[in-house]
Formats: C-alpha cells, sequence, structure tokens
C-alpha cells in the first residue's frame, strides 16, 4: 500500500457521519465472507450505519466486498445478521481493522441493538440533566 492510500484510508475513518457505540463484553460476532468462510471478530464500535471490527492476525477482505455481520448476545439470548459491505481494510501490528457499512440502510428502532445505542443516549442524557 502507497502512502497515499494509507493516508486515504485513514480519513476514511475519519469520516464517520453517525453516532458509535461500544458494545459490552459478552457480545460475540463474526463475519461470513464472500467465499462462504466464518470467521470471529471484536465489534471495535457500531452505528446504525456501521460497524468497525477487528480480526486478530489477517484477514482476507478487500474494500466493496460483501460480508455478512453476525452479532449474538448470548445473556440475552438474542443474535442479529446484517448485510455489510467492506468500506475499509486497515493492519495494525497484529490486528487488521475492517470498515463495514450496512448495506440495507440504516438500522431503524426494533433491532437487538437498540439497547446498546439507548444506554449511550441515556449516559448522555444523566450528565445533561
Amino acid at each position: 500500500m502507497s502512502p497515499e492510500e494509507a493516508e486515504g484510508q485513514g480519513q476514511l475513518e475519519e469520516l464517520r457521519t453517525a453516532l458509535r457505540h461500544v458494545l459490552p463484553p459478552g457480545v460475540s460476532a463474526s463475519i461470513r465472507l464472500s467465499t462462504g468462510r466464518t470467521v470471529y471478530v471484536t465489534v471495535g464500535d457500531i452505528s446504525r450505519t456501521g460497524a468497525c471490527v477487528i480480526r486478530r492476525g489477517s484477514l482476507e477482505v478487500v474494500a466493496n466486498e460483501a460480508v455478512l455481520l453476525d452479532i449474538s448476545d448470548y445473556e440475552q439470548h438474542q443474535n442479529i445478521s446484517l448485510a455489510a459491505r467492506v468500506q475499509w481494510v486497515n493492519t495494525r501490528s497484529y490486528n487488521t481493522l475492517v470498515g463495514l457499512v450496512f448495506t440495507e440502510g440504516p438500522l431503524l428502532p426494533g433491532t437487538m441493538l437498540d439497547q446498546y445505542f439507548d444506554q449511550t443516549l441515556k449516559a448522555r442524557g444523566s450528565v445533561e440533566g
């Protein structure tokens, strides 16, 4: 990757237009690649429009590749599968960071993820109030 490409990817990461949320420990995730292979990842952060996932080691994905992000909360006995497109890929140390954008548009209220989005809003509301 050229320095210009690396700089461009850094700029893409900074062009987030939606509020990002961190999922609590115990929420697991995996990505189903276009090849059919499933790999386990950690959700770095998530919004209603996309997510940043982290894979320890390498992950063979490319920009614009279609993937399926599966998120499960075993304590709540809930899971969700989200069609996504790879926006960017960045390798740092032993980790691969992947920016995803949800292909079916922003997540509307009514998914298992609402509880995590709402917690952030409640915390902000209590600080202001």
